[in-house]
């Protein structure tokens, strides 16, 4: 009967104490798949890396954020530990997804390739949620994908209250216009990229990106030329 009874209090005990340290909901800062690349006033952006089994303990969201692929896929398990593959992934980093906060979000990667990303954090809240018919609440208003021919330059962009996200894919010696009234931009490499960044004022200045680099821009987004022969995606958000 003793026996027994100290069964009963041991399970107790294991069922009242705080879950294993998978369990724990961590900050990306605490997670050791995720590492800080920028932060500021406007944003927080992490690179992710998962190699063949990996995956993440839970992670918080507690601002928008921002998913850019840039290899591989990943499953991803949202409030609970069930992993289903999302259709927004794409090894070749063409879809990028706005997501609103979440509490728990843990990814994994079942494949033997690699998976890289960049997750970026918009620090100011946004108020598209609140507005009756905004179309960014739309189905297909959280993510924006590549242009209808992959074999062109394009801009595809998803405006919210709090960022402005562009896709960008330039050709070989092409230019594109990102020109607006943010207070700032901050572009992010998803391919290898030789780029010349033209500001306002006029000034130009010539800049160099592996995958997954990042550049914060103060002020408005500027005029982009892909000065390779290559073409070249990048990702560019323009914080309001």
């Amino acid at each position: 009967m003793k026996n027994r009874f100290a069964a009963l209090l041991l399970i107790g005990i294991c069922f009242s104490v705080p879950g294993s340290a998978q369990d724990q909901i961590l900050g990306m800062d605490n997670e050791p798949h995720y590492s800080r690349a920028f932060s500021n006033e406007y944003c927080r952006a992490y690179a992710v890396t998962l190699n063949r089994l990996e995956e993440t303990k839970p992670v918080v969201h507690e601002h928008d954020w921002v998913r850019m692929t840039l290899s591989g896929t990943v499953e991803q398990a949202s409030g609970g530990t069930l992993y289903s593959s999302k259709g927004y992934e794409d090894p070749d980093g063409y879809v990028i997804s706005f997501l609103f906060p979440v509490r728990r979000v843990s990814l994994r990667n079942p494949h033997n390739d690699p998976y890289r990303g960049m997750i970026v954090e918009i620090m100011k809240a946004d108020d598209s949620r609140n507005r009756v018919n905004d179309p960014s609440l739309s189905h297909f208003g959280q993510t924006i994908g590549p242009g209808v021919d992959p074999h062109t330059s394009y801009v595809t962009v998803l405006t919210k209250t709090s960022v402005e996200i562009m896709n960008v894919q330039l050709l070989g010696g092409d230019s594109k216009e990102l020109h607006s009234e943010g207070v700032g931009a901050l572009l992010g490499a998803i391919t290898d990229a030789d780029l010349s960044a033209s500001q306002k004022n006029g000034e130009a200045k010539e800049l160099h990106f592996s995958k997954g680099d990042l550049r914060w821009f103060n002020g408005a987004a500027p005029a982009l030329k892909n000065l390779g022969k290559d073409p070249t995606r990048f990702a560019v958000l323009e914080m309001k």
